[in-house]
């Protein structure tokens, strides 16, 4: 993919997701205010902002399909669909004819403007002709199959595999370097996982005879393609995953702003301060009643350790109804003596 693609795909990611959330919502919305108006809540209720989550994850998968389509359709043609063949299975005879056909088709003295896909054509027969430059060009791509030094296939492989492993090498600096600087910390583990489960894939790819099930499976999806190219769009799959994921992650799992320890421990100590002086004031309006009882000296010798258990247990003004009622209690009992 060239880097103008690349370029567009993250203006894509930043800038249409949260744009197109609002208009899906809007529309959705419209709709059921004709078919059912009770079931469209109002701005700023849990119910709303639940509609506003669910559309925006809906718009972020789709994008994300979306984008692994433009991926694949930015591969362009490959040798197989150049000479009309299958990758999955041809005869040689087969090969052999196509070749001529197309050969005569593209050949400067009948088209004198096809000479660029008459080498081209014959390019792609010389390498898939070759049973080694043809598993090299499948499991590494074009690079590897234009090596002119290479007899093997495992020279072949040397030839491409740090280029393409370094891309996930990429992957784990650029992971590494946002969780140093605390961006996009959502799904940290889930993006390393993902990094090591497709550089294994990638590798068993380029390196067994016999493609993965998961492969197959991709392959049998998209017959047109070559394990290569496969592999070149999970490469895509991969730098997608890790916007999709720091684009749903706030959305799914809402996190609330991060308080220091001090200031979390001023709040506390306020809150704690205002709780001391609203007890004491009703403390001290009730023993105004009872100032000619001779309870205020008992008063002042318990209400310090019920003060403290009142407001260690956030229990105030179910404290103070205690404190009323027993004060009650001990004026009926001197009364009735």
């Amino acid at each position: 993919m060239n880097t103008d693609s690349g370029l567009t795909s993250v203006v894509g990611w930043l800038l249409l997701p949260p744009l197109a959330a609002k208009f899906l919502l809007r529309a959705v919305h419209g709709v059921l205010r004709r078919v059912a108006p009770r079931a469209v809540p109002q701005a700023g209720t849990s119910r709303h902002a639940l509609h506003q989550r669910v559309s925006y994850v809906v718009v972020i998968a789709v994008y994300l399909v979306y984008t692994l389509w433009v991926a694949e359709q930015d591969l362009g043609d490959n040798y197989y669909h150049m000479l009309g063949l299958r990758p999955d299975g041809f005869s040689a005879a087969q090969l052999r004819r196509n070749f001529r056909r197309l050969s005569l088709q593209h050949h400067p003295d009948k088209n004198p403007g096809g000479e660029q896909q008459f080498i081209l054509v014959q390019h792609a027969y010389n390498v898939l002709s070759d049973p080694v430059r043809r598993f090299a060009y499948d499991h590494a791509g074009a690079t590897a199959a234009m090596c002119q030094t290479c007899k093997t296939v495992g020279d072949y492989m040397v030839v491409v595999l740090p280029s393409r492993l370094a891309v996930y090498a990429g992957y784990i600096l650029v992971s590494a370097a946002m969780h140093l600087f605390r961006v996009a910390r959502h799904g940290t583990y889930w993006r390393y996982l993902a990094i090591g489960a497709f550089a294994s894939l990638e590798l068993a790819m380029m390196t067994r005879t016999t493609e993965p099930l998961f492969v197959r499976g991709l392959l049998w999806l998209a017959p047109h393609r070559t394990s290569c190219e496969m592999a070149t769009i999970m490469q895509k799959a991969v730098s997608c995953f890790f916007i999709a994921v720091n684009q749903i992650g706030p959305q799914l799992f809402p996190q609330e702003k991060s308080v220091s320890t001090l200031e979390l421990a001023k709040e506390l100590l306020g809150k704690t301060r205002a709780t001391a002086a609203e007890i004491q004031g009703h403390a001290a309006r009730l023993a105004g009643f009872y100032k000619d009882t001779g309870l205020q000296r008992h008063m002042a010798e318990s209400f310090e350790s019920e003060l403290l258990l009142g407001m260690t247990l956030g229990t105030s003004s179910a404290f103070r109804t205690e404190f009323s009622d027993r004060l009650k209690a001990e004026r009926d009992r001197i009364a009735s003596q």
